[in-house]
This record gives structure tokens, sequence and C-alpha cells, in this order.
């Protein structure tokens, strides 16, 4: 075989094992029409919805997340369903330090560098923003912003 044979076929099995992680369902089920069906495997897009502090830190396995959560385009979507790529989380902690965090293909952003308690957050999305308005003390986003909503949060992180 030739080179160039041998890198396309490495590169597609690649690929097929990757997206073994991902189904394609109803919109009625997932509003993005993509949902993980993965294990815990460490990918970046794992488990889009779901408490990424808490979970790491009980398998005492991946990195040390100090903010993570995950952005969607429509509320109340299912833990595992996918959000949207591209937005811009926007945190600003009580020094004045400000980071911003992508939203990867599956809706979810991370950071594991320091962030001083209280911040404040704001998601950016094609020239649009919506705020949080209560500066927040856990990083853990999306146990607040769950499914349902709970502790005051309506529901899902949203892109404007």
């Amino acid at each position: 075989m030739t080179r160039a044979l041998l890198l396309a076929l490495s590169l597609t099995s690649l690929l097929a094992a990757c997206g073994e992680d991902v189904a394609t369902v109803d919109a009625s089920e997932c509003a993005s029409t993509k949902k993980w069906v993965g294990d815990n495997s460490g990918a970046p897009i794992m488990h889009p919805g779901g408490d990424c502090i808490g979970c790491h830190r009980s398998e005492d396995d991946g990195p040390s997340f100090k903010i993570a959560g995950t952005v969607y385009g429509a509320p109340n979507q299912a833990t595992d369903c996918f959000g949207v790529q591209g937005a811009t989380v926007e945190i600003t902690d009580a020094s004045g330090k400000v980071l911003n965090l992508l939203a990867n293909e599956a809706g979810n952003f991370y950071t594991t560098e320091s962030v001083a308690m209280p911040y404040k957050a704001r998601v950016l999305f094609n020239g649009k923003e919506r705020v949080m308005n209560t500066p927040q003390s856990s990083g853990a986003c999306n146990t607040c912003h769950s499914q349902g909503g709970s502790s005051g949060a309506p529901g899902r992180i949203l892109m404007p």
C-alpha cells in the first residue's frame, strides 16, 4: 500500500472511533440532534450538561476544573444533548481578571485557571450577549443551570 493510502485508512479509523461516542438523534430528544453516548472516556465533548467539576472530583480523574459548563441553543435540554459550538463565556473574577472560554462542538466550556470568587459571567455569540446578573461563588455551572433549573437558575445556559 502507498503511504498516502495507509495514512487515509489510519485517519478514517481514528475518526470512526471518535464518532462512536456521539449519536444522531431526533430533534425532539436533543435540539442539536447530537447526543453523547460514550462513557467517561476523557473527551472534551463528553457529558454536555453534566456536573463536570463534581464528576472529576468524585472520580479523582481528569483535569481539576475551576469553572465548567455547557451553552445550549434551546432550554431544558437533557444531560448528554450537545449544545452550541462557538459561544464565548466571558468570566470576570473578583480581581478583575477576564477569561474567555470558547464552547467546543458539544457546547462545553471549561478552565483549570484559578478564579478569584465571586465572579461575573456573560455569554457572547454573533455580536449578542446574555449577562448573568448575580455574582457566583461556584464554578460548577451545570449544577444550577440544569435541565429544569434549580437554586434560582432558570434552566440551561442559553446563547443570546
